[in-house]
């Protein structure tokens, strides 16, 4: 007579049992079913992360010598944060990967979690600081002037970072407390949200403006040289502007994805299914260090090349200067 044994293929199933904080896959078994892919995962995506935050604070430390995009304190704020998003990351996945204990460490969960959820913060406060210098270099105005008020994101952000330090710490001590993960995650959603759309909108709204300039360039300089590399600039910043957008709407779909459908909304769910859960953290880090790498890219670009160029057309046209001023207004866009 066949009877089962104890040797049999692990099944992939979620395990339930009492609520866990941010809970992670049966480890021995899971390991057994990743095989390669797991250490692809955790050594891949935490080099990517050291990487990003070597980049930054290479940026940081050539300050002097190097021009960015916006001011100076917008520069040095972004790129910090940058670093920060980079070395927690890297940090977290190098050291001890989500409290699996692949490499023999065991840090307090406490210090483990919250290194995990602080990247959160870091990397949306970055993305809310490049739209405020994106907005102050276009001389662009949107709905809302709270967002390019630099005290108000300054609050949000204090709050953000607030919210997550409370959120991992009290759930890493007391499990029960994961209604505060779910404050946590909405909030970022909706903060995430709410800059994504503005960085939309403002980017549809520097492409329109922009083909009005150029169309106006286009019959003061005759040389289309000099026409299709501004043509060339506007698209490049339209495409970044608008990819870190969609990357930043990415982000809120994966976190919402997560609270629903790998975590449960943390209720009894102590270990999802392995493959499941890898597929979504591999999205997940994917994502992150996409967004924080176009962002560490629109920050290091050098700003004012076009509207040099544009007074110099109007110039050696011989333009006089009531009929220049209205085109170089408009063009500070660019």
């Amino acid at each position: 007579m066949n009877m089962s044994t104890s040797t049999s293929k692990p099944v992939e199933q979620p395990t339930y049992t009492e609520a866990l904080a941010e809970p992670g896959p049966d480890w021995p078994v899971a390991r057994t079913i990743w095989g390669l892919a797991w250490e692809l995962h955790w050594i891949g995506f935490g080099a990517l992360f050291g990487l990003l935050a070597l980049h930054s604070f290479i940026a940081l430390a050539l300050l002097t010598k190097r021009k960015g995009f916006g001011r100076k304190p917008l520069f040095i704020a972004i790129n910090s944060l940058l670093f920060t998003f980079g070395v927690t990351r890297a940090v977290y996945l190098l050291l001890d990967p989500y409290e699996s204990r692949e490499n023999g460490v065991e840090d307090p969960k406490w210090l483990t979690l919250l290194l995990f959820g602080i990247a959160y913060p870091c990397l949306t406060s970055a993305f809310s600081l490049i739209h405020l210098a994106f907005l102050e270099v276009t001389k662009m105005r949107i709905a809302s002037s709270k967002l390019q008020s630099l005290k108000f994101l300054s609050g949000v952000i204090t709050l953000h970072f607030i919210i997550v330090f409370t959120a991992e710490t009290s759930s890493s001590i007391k499990p029960e407390l994961h209604a505060l993960l779910i404050v946590c995650q909405s909030f970022f959603i909706l903060w995430g949200l709410l800059l994504s759309g503005s960085f939309i909108y403002s980017g549809c709204k520097l492409i329109n403006r922009a083909e009005k300039v150029q169309e106006q360039l286009g019959a003061i300089e005759r040389r289309a040289r000099l026409w299709n590399k501004q043509k060339n600039s506007t698209t490049k910043v339209a495409k970044i502007t608008l990819g870190t957008s969609f990357l930043g709407i990415a982000v809120c779909g994966l976190q919402f994805y997560s609270m629903l459908g790998v975590y449960s909304m943390y209720s009894k769910v102590v270990h999802p299914s392995p493959w499941p859960w890898l597929a979504f953290q591999s999205c997940f880090r994917l994502v992150e260090i996409s967004m924080a790498c176009t962002i560490a890219y629109s920050v290091m670009q050098p700003e004012g090349a076009s509207q040099r160029k544009t007074r110099s057309v109007a110039d050696r046209m011989g333009m006089s200067q009531s009929r220049a001023k209205p085109i170089e207004k408009t063009a500070t866009i660019l």
